[in-house]
């Protein structure tokens, strides 16, 4: 059953959002922009522009694992040298 507001126009949905949810919202509706010369031309077109969405979206994490991989890189980078390091030391009190 639709919701109507008092006018008696369907109630939009978006305002139940968080405002987060509906900057994010936002956000991936502006990207989606992007293929817009894609999706116009589909036959349903609100399908098209969700699937878009999920291309975007994908995109995103993408590049958010490529940034943790390098960020990993780097740590294990740095915890290889720091138990080099250790070895090394806890060697040298062995000796001594």
């Amino acid at each position: 059953m639709l919701e109507l507001d008092r006018i008696g126009k369907k109630a939009d949905w978006r305002e139940n959002l968080s405002i987060e949810a509906e900057q994010e919202l936002n956000q991936i509706l502006e990207a989606v922009k992007k293929h817009r010369c894609a999706y116009k031309d589909a036959e349903n077109v609100q399908i098209a522009q969700l699937w878009c969405g999920l291309i975007e979206i994908k995109r995103m994490i993408n590049k958010l694992n490529d940034r943790l991989g390098y960020i990993e890189t780097i740590l294990n980078a740095l915890f290889k040298a720091r138990d080099e390091e250790r070895d090394k030391l806890m060697k040298s009190l062995m000796k001594f």
